[in-house]
């Protein structure tokens, strides 16, 4: 006949299922964070191409087709193989030229080996145009920034419009200064509209304007301005599927302008999620992106 078990049998017997099911739930839990932290890696580091055909009125039958590689928010992100993968995709795309809307750099960068390598392999693509982001307006290295891409043929517009001409067919391509930068030089920043109306850009002539910030797109209006190709927002930092970007600087929370195309009377703006990460060091569902337009007639 088995002996009674006593009490404290009893209780380690109760006890074991117990501590079976706490295990098996510290590691799930382990699994899942690993499995989090190997998504997360991986989104950080992977590379959206986003094409977008764009309908402009008065387009000329030479500028058809024209194509844009829209590169923004580098901020200097020089980790593994990523700028080679940027050059090789923007090269897959056979662009006619290429836009840099700023913050190519960054306050805390120092060096600008790689960044200039990796402009001077983008020149050897197509014609590269370059307007200053606010992170260049604060940066110690920005004299050496200017001159760097200067030496190695970008148009850094400041300020200004030049033509880009196709079989004897012109495209204006105009620049503006982010009003940090006159800001960090302590002069009183303009309003874009003023600073646009001044270029007095050309009649019956298409003109894509490169501007940093998007938020701003009210000035960019009026001015002759067909297409704004801008950055600063970094897609909103984190996406929720059916809300969106949930933060970008000077527009806070649940921005309304943080990637993608955005109409507004006979302006078009498109927006790059960019390329790197300021003082946010990491995205969630919103992979760094690489920008296309194609221009073709309005429709």
């Amino acid at each position: 006949m088995r002996a009674p078990l006593s009490v404290a049998d009893r209780a380690s017997g109760a006890s074991r299922p117990l501590r079976q099911r706490l295990s098996l739930a510290a590691l799930a839990m382990l699994l899942m964070l690993l499995a989090s932290g190997a998504w997360l890696l991986w989104d950080n580091r992977r590379l959206d191409v986003t094409s977008y055909e764009i309908g402009v009125g008065q387009l000329p039958p030479a500028l058809e087709g024209l194509r844009i590689a829209q590169l923004s928010d580098l901020h200097a992100a020089d980790f593994g193989d990523f700028p080679r993968r940027v050059v090789t995709s923007v090269k897959q795309a056979q662009p006619d030229l290429i836009a840099l809307t700023g913050d190519l750099i960054d306050q805390r960068t120092s060096r600008l080996d790689g960044v200039l390598d990796m402009v001077e392999q983008l020149e050897t693509i197509a014609p590269t145009y370059f307007v200053l982001g606010n992170h260049e307006a604060d940066s110690r290295v920005l004299p050496e920034l200017l001159a760097g891409l200067e030496q190695r043929g970008v148009v850094v517009l400041r300020d200004a419009a030049v033509p880009f001409i196709v079989d004897g067919e012109e495209l204006t391509i105009a620049g503006l200064d982010d009003p940090r930068v006159r800001a960090a030089a302590f002069e009183e920043p303009r309003e874009a509209a003023d600073v646009l109306a001044e270029l007095d850009l050309p009649e019956g002539r298409p003109t894509v304007l490169l501007a940093h910030r998007p938020e701003l797109l009210e000035g960019y209006l009026g001015s002759r301005v067909d297409l704004v190709l801008s950055g600063h927002a970094h897609g909103g930092q984190v996406r929720i599927p059916g809300v969106g970007g949930v933060f970008a600087p000077h527009q806070g929370l649940f921005p309304e302008l943080s990637e993608g195309v955005h109409k507004r009377d006979a302006t078009t703006m498109v927006i790059s999620r960019g390329l790197g990460n300021s003082i946010a060091g990491v995205r969630v569902n919103n992979p760094r992106e690489l920008v296309i337009v194609e221009l073709c007639h309005a429709r």
